[in-house]
């Protein structure tokens, strides 16, 4: 189960939501809390032809996650009740992210949350209320938790080089590794775990490469402009599957002008706190 629930609020404050601290002014999440402890929601589209019995699956798309809970507020005073209200209400926005952190024994794990609709409140306030539920409704847009990213790096001389670095994905989500490199007349890539190699172009700045399929490939780092055109088709099509062990990948460099320097970055995302 969880231990604690935190939040950074977009405004830079803090809050505990893990459960009453008996202090003047109060707030903690009651329950509610489904929407994480399940894989983020799935929609699969498909398409069916003239004659077809049944359909054919085509592309599983990753929804937003939306997460109903209810948020206790109450304070000792009259006073302290309405500060902590204003609080709860000011930090909650549709237009920021909040940055919620949950504790398991299997560590810390981060998920950006914005209001999806108005706070109700449950039953109705008098002049005299301390206490109060809020029914609340947020959305996390990207819908995964993440626990961080683990960015190694592999480095070489100048000139033409060829070399391994290491990956693992520990995760129960797919891994999209991205790149960072220095300028040289080739770099080649691992296209995942397919053996496949993905060559770039001649760059002459700092680059960096997202392979994720959904994103524009390649970025000139100081460049200002987007260059990912000029891949001319050539794409990543692989990611490193959910629960890899570390496994070795291959990487050439070609005409190094400065020192070679690849970086790579581990993104860990998960399915749920513990996942």
């Amino acid at each position: 189960m969880i231990d604690s629930i935190s939040m950074v609020g977009w405004d830079g404050s803090r809050h505990n939501y893990g459960g009453p601290s008996r202090t003047a002014q109060d707030s903690w999440i009651q329950g509610g809390l489904d929407g994480l402890w399940v894989p983020a929601p799935r929609t699969p589209t498909r398409t069916s032809r003239a004659y077809q019995h049944g359909s054919t699956p085509r592309v599983t798309k990753i929804e937003e996650r939306l997460l109903d809970f209810q948020l206790r507020i109450e304070g000792r005073t009259r006073h302290d009740f309405e500060r902590e209200f204003a609080a709860q209400m000011a930090v909650w926005s549709f237009d920021h992210d909040n940055e919620v952190t949950t504790k398991t024994s299997h560590g810390l794990r981060k998920i950006r949350l914005r209001l999806d609709r108005d706070p109700k409140i449950v039953g109705r306030m008098s002049m005299q209320t301390r206490r109060i539920d809020l029914e609340m409704v947020a959305v996390a847009c990207w819908p995964y938790l993440t626990s961080g990213t683990k960015v190694i790096k592999w480095e070489a001389g100048t000139g033409s080089h060829v070399g391994t670095f290491q990956v693992s994905n520990p995760t129960d989500v797919p891994l999209w590794l991205k790149f960072e490199g220095t300028p040289a007349e080739k770099w080649i890539l691992p296209d995942g775990l397919s053996g496949r190699m993905v060559p770039l172009r001649p760059q002459t700045t700092g680059w960096r490469v997202q392979t994720r399929q959904d994103f524009q490939t390649i970025r000139a780092a100081g460049a200002g402009f987007e260059v990912w055109k000029a891949m001319r088709g050539v794409n990543f099509l692989h990611e490193i599957p959910p629960r890899t062990p570390p496994v070795d990948l291959p990487v050439e460099v070609q005409g190094a002008t400065v020192p070679a320097e690849l970086r790579i970055h581990m993104p860990r995302y998960h399915e749920m706190p513990w996942g």
